[in-house]
């Protein structure tokens, strides 16, 4: 619940919204109090949805005006405000374009004239704004299947667009901001974008539509000598993609310069590692193979190395990258710890490196180098992943599941039944914790089995760091290579309204 008193600095949000007129003198000995209550502070809808909203305004033993409006939530406080209601129960059919605003209320006191003000949050979008994005192989390229919670819309590259993606899959990353030049303005505007790779191809599709907003053949400035694509991830605030050995990347800032290529080619002798990760909100840790070095990357035309300083060396290391990963225990600590598992001849060792420096290459990123027992499970695992809260590696032998606890060295079968007929083909820890929406927060263990040409992905959660039964199981067609959860959320924090996309 919210009270508003009678205060002269709001009167020209309510007034000039509602565009009502009071020139009556009232005396404000006793102030009368307005609130509103039963309307949650944030919705989220899709195109062709109805918004039901029912406030209570109190004192209810009283006449009121009400008002309806909606706002672009960028636009300010601007007057371009749409009236969509002079009821006070709201039945509105969302027919907007997709993106956030601003909904307005406001319930003015006939007699004297005191109002009550409030704005909430609206959300826009489409049945792929909240879904997992499946990632996979199908006997003639790549495609992708969105799961939403009501439907699964199956080969949705081929499907919208016309045809599948050349090659084998590679990997998935979003964007909220990147650029698409608009013909009706003749200016690039900022667009929420899922970028795909395949061997052979990367695009770029609408977030809300899946339409193709770029290809290949479109976004190089100048091309790679070889069409041999191996990486794509996000940075903080980039898209970067490793093509023909090199390192490219696309700016993707909301008050960037509207770049649409990949515009920064990073130059040199370096082999980085398909075991890459990127932690948290900092720049990606990666490392290159030739040096045998720890490394990152941010807009400039070189890698980064980081400083030699003191303890373990990240430079020059004659160390295997066996696998590297990171915990994210809260949003406010993201990629906070890195762990690194690392080969030196027969001998395996676990490295733990800080995720939570602002600028890491000017300090050494490793804290601790441990041996670690040469008869683990872990080491000679098909697929690894870690737990973001806890420190425990998950990994898969075969068809069987285990979690392996960093503290103890402890390994212990999860039991999870998958059947003899399946093949795992992949498997990653997935937590979706966005800032404001804390009741559909979820950590999963997600896992893709494959069979006679159909998956089933399975959504396993987690209690005590031990995997439980999958309380969701989908199926589709052809063998996943990565699954990634996207839903737009929109939130208040201080006196702004901010996106933030959980994935």
């Amino acid at each position: 619940m919210r009270i508003l008193h009678v205060i002269f600095t709001l009167c020209i949000a309510c007034l000039e919204i509602a565009c009502y007129e009071d020139k009556g003198n009232y005396d404000y000995t006793d102030k009368l109090e307005i609130t509103v209550s039963g309307i949650q502070e944030a919705y989220n809808r899709i195109v062709g949805d109805t918004i039901s909203l029912k406030p209570q305004i109190t004192p209810a033993n009283r006449e009121y005006d009400c008002f309806w409006g909606i706002i672009a939530f960028n636009s300010g406080e601007s007057n371009n405000v749409d009236t969509i209601s002079f009821e006070q129960d709201l039945d509105y059919k969302i027919s907007l374009r997709t993106g956030s605003y601003n909904l307005l209320f406001c319930a003015k006191d006939k007699a004297t004239g005191i109002y009550a003000y409030e704005r909430y949050n609206l959300t826009v979008g489409t049945e792929t704004t909240d879904a997992w994005w499946v990632l996979k192989e199908n006997s003639n390229g790549t495609d992708l299947d969105l799961i939403t919670p009501t439907k699964t819309m199956p080969n949705f590259i081929s499907s919208i667009n016309g045809k599948q993606m050349a090659g084998a899959p590679v990997s998935l990353a979003f964007t909220l901001y990147y650029s698409e030049f608009d013909s009706t303005t003749n200016a690039n505007v900022k667009v929420s974008s899922v970028f795909v790779a395949s061997e052979q191809d990367i695009v770029a599709l609408d977030y809300y539509s899946g339409k193709l907003i770029r290809d290949y053949d479109n976004f190089f400035y100048e091309f790679p000598q070889n069409r041999k694509v191996t990486h794509l991830f996000n940075g903080p605030s980039d898209i970067h993609a490793v093509v023909d050995n090199h390192l490219y990347t696309i700016p993707a800032m909301k008050s960037s310069a509207p770049y649409t290529q990949f515009s920064i080619k990073v130059d040199g002798n370096y082999r980085l590692s398909s075991q890459y990760h990127a932690v948290g909100a900092k720049q990606p840790l990666l490392y290159d193979e030739i040096s045998s070095s720890f490394c990152s990357v941010s807009r400039g035309t070189s890698l980064l190395m980081y400083t030699d300083n003191s303890g373990i060396s990240p430079n020059n290391m004659d160390m295997e990258l066996i696998f590297m990963g990171s915990r994210s225990p809260s949003i406010y600590a993201q990629g906070d710890v890195a762990y690194a598992i690392m080969k030196n001849g027969n001998k395996y060792y676990l490295m733990n490196i800080d995720g939570t420096l602002i600028n890491r290459v000017n300090s050494n990123p490793i804290k601790e180098m441990v041996e670690m027992p040469s008869d683990l499970g872990v080491l000679n695992a098909d697929f690894r992943t870690v737990n973001e809260n806890n420190d425990i590696i998950y990994y898969t032998k075969g068809n069987e599941v285990f979690a392996c606890k960093l503290d103890a060295w402890e390994e212990i079968p999860q039991n999870l039944g998958i059947g003899s007929g399946e093949t795992i083909t992949y498997m990653e820890y997935v937590k979706f914790a966005p800032y404001g929406s804390e009741p559909d927060w979820f950590d999963y263990v997600v896992i893709a089995t494959h069979q006679n040409g159909e998956y089933k992905l399975y959504l396993h959660p987690i209690q005590a760091g031990n995997i439980q039964p999958a309380e969701k199981v989908y199926t589709g067609e052809g063998k996943v290579k990565k699954a990634l959860f996207i839903k737009l959320i929109q939130f208040s924090w201080g006196t702004g309204v901010y996106d933030s996309i959980a994935s």
